[in-house]
């Protein structure tokens, strides 16, 4: 079995590691190829493989009996990846570290991703393409749309409804209940305790919209900081 790894920065790393260690667990090994438009040809560091070139070689010959993993973290720029590779019709690997907790009745769509030390409790829906980092916390009956980011140490209470394509910052808290539409972003080290309309970005504790908090910092006259996690890619 080859998988192809789209993407070779250091979060397609840390996937890719994550397989090799579940393969592993179940007595299986594979080569690992990658695959990126922005990393030289080359040995990795990580000694996990090498990139053999841009995305166009998926392409340019056959892989048949292949697998298709995404080591991409950033919701927008998997949704341009998943498209134009779409015609190549090869199965999206789903990938969870053995480290990770994983509970009964918990779907996680095709191209997903789970992390060592994650946590997801029991009646989850995660959908194509989830990518669910390190020692976050998915509780009960929560529901993850397509292409979905938490970065590292997101906690979701119970009941928690995610919109597609929406990207939460690392050490996010969500309290129970609470809907984040789609194409949110939530800023690291937010508070969210209400629910929170789509297309926005917010940041703070509680979360609040970046373009009000903006226009009452202009009117202050003071700066805006905004602590967004942007180091998935």
């Amino acid at each position: 079995m080859r998988y192809l790894v789209v993407g070779a920065a250091g979060h397609a790393q840390e996937v890719a590691w994550s397989l090799r260690e579940q393969l592993a667990a179940r007595g299986e090994s594979a080569a690992l190829l990658f695959f990126d438009d922005q990393v030289p040809p080359g040995p990795l560091p990580s000694g996990l493989g090498a990139v053999i070139g841009g995305f166009h070689l998926l392409h340019e010959q056959s892989w048949d009996g292949a697998q298709l993993v995404m080591g991409i973290g950033l919701p927008s720029t998997k949704v341009a990846v998943a498209q134009r590779l779409a015609a190549m019709r090869l199965p999206w690997a789903t990938v969870v570290h053995p480290r990770a907790l994983i509970g009964p009745n918990v779907e996680i769509g095709e191209g997903g991703y789970v992390a060592a030390g994650a946590i997801v409790t029991l009646n989850v829906r995660v959908g194509r393409f989830g990518t669910i980092n390190m020692h976050c916390q998915v509780a009960h009956d929560d529901v993850l749309g397509d292409f979905v980011t938490l970065h590292p140490d997101t906690h979701l209470a119970g009941c928690v409804a995610v919109g597609d394509r929406c990207e939460i910052g690392a050490g996010t808290l969500v309290i129970p209940g609470v809907t984040v539409g789609a194409d949110a972003v939530v800023g690291a080290g937010c508070v969210v305790v209400r629910s929170l309309p789509g297309g926005c970005t917010y940041v703070g504790g509680p979360a609040r919209d970046l373009a009000g908090r903006a226009a009452r910092r202009a009117v202050a006259g003071g700066p805006v900081k905004v602590p967004l996690s942007r180091h998935a890619r």
